[in-house]
């Protein structure tokens, strides 16, 4: 492997090693402190030493697992399709019938909304590989692929409404919750979020396009392997087409939070009927149809998880497999194939969480944020920017941002709660464009080959233009 092409590979875990390595460091500085409803307290330093680091990596994998699953999932996934003709005749067929700026921005929307509404954002990245695939075929540059795809993602985590990793938790910590007409202003403002972002990040997606060569080096994560002899046995698109028309109906239908967000209990109801319900017999000995067959581990749509779409997606590749009479050798490649490259992405996870341990281990970064509140005697947007700043990079996951403020923000701040939810929200996501351990954003740099450095000579105009746009956002809600 060439030097060059080693350090666009682990050019980024090195920073996340570094940014690890920098918060063991911290440990042994700055006291660990932590807040209740009452306010904060400060406990001493908590110094974390060589046993913490075995410590941390295993923590690290035991809260990365459920993402690890799904990615690898994916890998196998498309490692069976790109074995296929069919799969070739679709990316190919819409490519050649969709206009290139047109594309960018329609699939843009598309992840972007699917993203601030699904509860996990790992479930979106399912078609991610099928849309990098298209736009590869329409002979866009990478960067402009990387940003269309995980760079859309990224904005969808910013304009959070109803969904994205960790909101859940956060709102169950703050105890706050989507009821509407309450919370219907903030929500409709974490959705102008939404709209701005996408309006100026498309802005400068297409204004890249437009300066890039033609001749620019594009990228596809799976590139299509089809065997000769083969091609006429995989040339059929029926079983594509329906089995990513099921999965795209699932993913929207499971990843809904419906009676959370709604209060439609219809999914529950039928999920009760179907798995409680259904049976053969009476007694001991009676035979629950559904449940009996399905497993007990499956939930309701509008509460499924990232294991729960891991197992469908098992199941639609082998039905692909069965459709298209792969061998058990040729299952078995394809499979290793599509996980291998998925692999050094999947670094990027556990690195991510590895940081997220070790402030958890020591609690410093609660000290870091109270001495910034304590600056001021009230509610002050810029020392509440500056916190939520600082707690969204160190903590990776919004939902350990909530535990660690969650019992105090809704009493000190009662009368600006909704500014400090959209606050932490919105810069929970606004961090991920640029910080080393933003898992999407990792696994798009990797995945891609694109250089941090790279990405950040991109990325930073969009980073200052809406930085400046959710300023004004958060003064307008703390003053109206």
């Amino acid at each position: 492997m060439k030097k060059k092409e080693k350090e666009n590979k682990y050019g980024l875990l090195k920073g996340v090693l570094i940014l690890v390595v920098i918060a063991f460091i911290l440990s042994w500085v700055i006291p660990t402190g932590g807040y209740t409803s009452t306010g904060f307290s400060e406990v001493g330093m908590t110094r974390l030493g060589l046993y913490d680091i075995a410590y941390t990596v295993y923590y690290a994998l035991s809260f990365a697992v459920d993402k690890l699953v799904i990615l690898f999932v994916i890998g196998a996934f498309y490692g069976i399709l790109t074995r296929t003709q069919g799969y070739e005749r679709i990316v190919s067929g819409i490519a050649r019938k969709l206009n290139k700026k047109f594309a960018v921005v329609l699939f843009s929307v598309i992840i972007a909304g699917l993203t601030s509404l699904l509860t996990q954002t790992f479930a979106v990245l399912i078609f991610v590989p099928f849309i990098i695939s298209i736009l590869n075929r329409m002979k866009l540059d990478k960067m402009t692929i990387l940003a269309t795809t995980f760079g859309s993602v990224l904005v969808g985590i910013m304009g959070a409404t109803y969904g994205t990793d960790g909101v859940s938790m956060f709102n169950y910590y703050l105890g706050y919750t989507m009821e509407i007409p309450n919370e219907m202003p903030a929500l409709l403002v974490r959705g102008g979020i939404l709209l701005i972002g996408l309006v100026l990040f498309n802005f400068f997606t297409l204004t890249h396009m437009s300066k890039v060569s033609e001749k620019s080096e594009s990228v596809d994560l799976f590139e299509v392997d089809v065997p000769e002899e083969r091609q006429k046995k995989t040339k059929s698109v029926i079983p594509i087409i329906i089995i990513g028309i099921l999965l795209f109906a699932l993913v929207i239908l499971g990843f809904m939070s419906w009676q959370g967000n709604f209060g439609i209990e219809v999914f529950n109801d039928f999920h009760t009927f179907v798995t409680e319900k259904i049976k053969i017999g009476s007694g001991d000995n009676s035979f629950f149809i559904f449940q009996d067959l399905l497993g007990t581990g499956i939930s309701a749509l509008g509460s499924w998880n990232n294991i729960t779409i891991s197992a469908i997606l098992i199941i639609f590749g082998l039905i692909l497999a069965l459709c298209y009479r792969f061998k058990l050798n040729e299952l078995f490649d394809a499979v290793r194939s599509g996980v291998k490259k998925l692999l050094i992405p999947s670094l990027c996870i556990i690195g991510a969480y590895m940081l997220m341990i070790v402030v958890y281990q020591s609690t410093y970064v609660a000290t870091i944020v109270n001495r910034i509140l304590t600056l001021t005697d009230s509610f002050n947007i810029a020392t509440m920017t500056l916190s939520s700043l600082i707690l969204n990079i160190f903590h990776t996951d919004l939902g350990f941002t909530g535990w660690v403020m969650g019992s105090y923000l809704p009493v000190e701040y009662v009368d600006y709660i909704n500014p400090v939810y959209t606050m932490f929200t919105s810069l929970y996501g606004f961090v991920q464009f640029f910080i080393p351990t933003s898992m999407v954003l990792g696994i798009g740099l990797v995945s891609l080959k694109v250089k941090y450095s790279d990405w950040l000579k991109y990325i930073w105009r969009f980073l200052l233009g809406m930085f400046i746009c959710l300023l004004v956002i958060f003064i307008l809600m703390s003053i109206i």
